[in-house]
């Protein structure tokens, strides 16, 4: 249930934003707004106030403004027949035109930025001061940038890092670039000079770099092992089967390791040492190369350190567009690579389902985090209609801007042929994306 109320409430706010944007926009240039929809056609059940039905239409991942005078996802072409009316989008300049459809995009923009920007200022900026380097996988980019497990980063094209925060957006700003990375290691200083190849979009997928957790127990989930046997948050593991324990990953390769094996877990409580009894659960799961493999869990998870900052109101709202920037660029990057088939689109599309899961488990996590997401999924929502598709905003802007060119419109039969293949086109882009997500959760 927490997963459709989560990808609800985003996508309700997401939808309603971006067309708020287009119904304001028309409102200012005296455009009447015939229609408010959430969803596309067909309408299934509304409000007439004024001259414009609010309502709820069938197809529910998306939505649309019906201004007057204008043909769109509606495909009423009766709306476009005789002379323009002052009231009518088609009579309206082209600054006009381009203002009231890019609208929609600039709100999902400004909405992700209010959002990030509100956390920084009412509830700081959560800092990771952690920024030792825990075990890495195989194959991940972190090894061919040079990275081993216990390396401390402190700076990034010489520029200090004091946080994790800092790793990523020091990381994700510099994508397709190459850079410096300095680490401690054993007590010296090593500087890593990364090739602009080895960093790049796709990599970001494989880059698999995490913190070294100290072996604190964070949380314990109800009805497992761990709870049942009386380990509780706070407790350190420092010995399993009288084997010492020196970080979190240490303690969970013997965990995994044992499926189904009691195992003398060794803690320290407060001034205490206790010594308990622990069997973990064993649970199936897919390894990096799909076989099913036999695991054991206990039911834990590390205590990851973190304070929060206070952020003045200059800052929060620098911070917000900074964040909002990175993820732009890494989802126009994105983009592009899928385009040129760098990166292949089953692996870089998510649609309803994933999201849905992704909302549902952040959500688990606190609705700030839920906030976050949203604000990643506003700034993905703006560049995914500002493409040039028919259909989507992107679409419509083409269209203006060559009527604007020609000084004179485009025939609506072409027009008409222009959204019928342009619906067609999203439609067909649903069906994949539906598929995509069932076998991508399936596997």
């Amino acid at each position: 249930m927490i997963y459709l109320l989560s990808i609800a409430f985003i996508l309700s706010v997401l939808i309603f934003i971006h067309e708020l944007g287009h119904f304001l926009a028309a409102k200012l240039f005296g455009v009447r707004v015939e229609r408010f929809s959430i969803g596309f056609p067909p309408r299934l059940f509304g409000k007439k106030i004024g001259h414009t039905d609010y309502c709820i239409s069938a197809i529910p991942f998306g939505g649309y403004v019906k201004l007057s005078g204008m043909l769109d996802e509606s495909l009423d072409a009766e709306s476009m027949k005789g002379e323009p009316q002052p009231h009518e989008f088609r009579s309206k300049n082209t600054f006009q035109k381009l203002t009231i459809i890019s609208a929609g995009v600039m709100m999902n923009f400004i909405l992700a930025v209010a959002i990030l920007s509100g956390i920084f200022w009412f509830k700081g900026e959560r800092i990771y001061p952690n920024t030792t380097v825990g075990p890495i996988p195989e194959g991940s980019v972190a090894i061919d940038m040079g990275l081993q497990n216990g390396d401390k980063i402190v700076g990034v094209n010489h520029e200090r890092i004091i946080s994790w925060n800092e790793i990523f957006f020091a990381l994700a700003k510099n994508v397709g670039n190459e850079i410096t990375v300095t680490v401690s290691r054993d007590g010296k200083v090593v500087e890593l000079d990364v090739p602009k190849s080895v960093l790049s979009i796709e990599s970001f997928e494989r880059f698999e770099l995490y913190q070294r957790y100290s072996s604190v127990v964070g949380e314990v989930l109800p009805g497992m092992p761990a709870e049942e046997s009386g380990l509780q948050s706070g407790d350190k593991i420092i010995a399993i089967n009288d084997k010492p324990v020196s970080d979190w990953y240490d303690m969970t390769d013997i965990v995994r390791n044992s499926p189904g094996v009691e195992l003398l877990v060794t803690v320290q409580r407060n001034d205490e040492t206790k010594q308990l009894s622990i069997t973990p659960e064993e649970q199936m799961e897919k390894d990096a190369e799909g076989n099913i493999t036999s695991v054991g869990k206990i039911g834990i998870a590390p205590y990851v350190e973190f304070e929060w900052k206070e952020v003045s109101f200059g800052s929060s709202i620098y911070k917000g567009f900074s964040q909002v920037f990175v993820f732009l660029y890494m989802n126009i990057k994105g983009f592009a690579m899928m385009i040129s088939g760098d990166v292949s689109p089953k692996q870089a599309l998510g649609g309803p389902l994933i999201i849905g899961k992704m909302a549902g488990e952040i959500a688990k996590t606190g609705f700030v985090n839920l906030l976050e997401f949203t604000a990643l999924l506003s700034a993905i929502l703006a560049v995914i209609n500002i493409l040039p598709v028919p259909a989507l905003d992107g679409g419509h802007l083409i269209i203006i801007l060559i009527e604007g060119v020609r000084r004179e419109p485009i025939s609506i039969k072409t027009k008409m042929i222009i959204q019928q293949v342009g619906m067609a086109i999203l439609l067909l882009l649903m069906i994949f994306i539906f598929y995509n997500d069932i076998a991508r959760l399936l596997n």
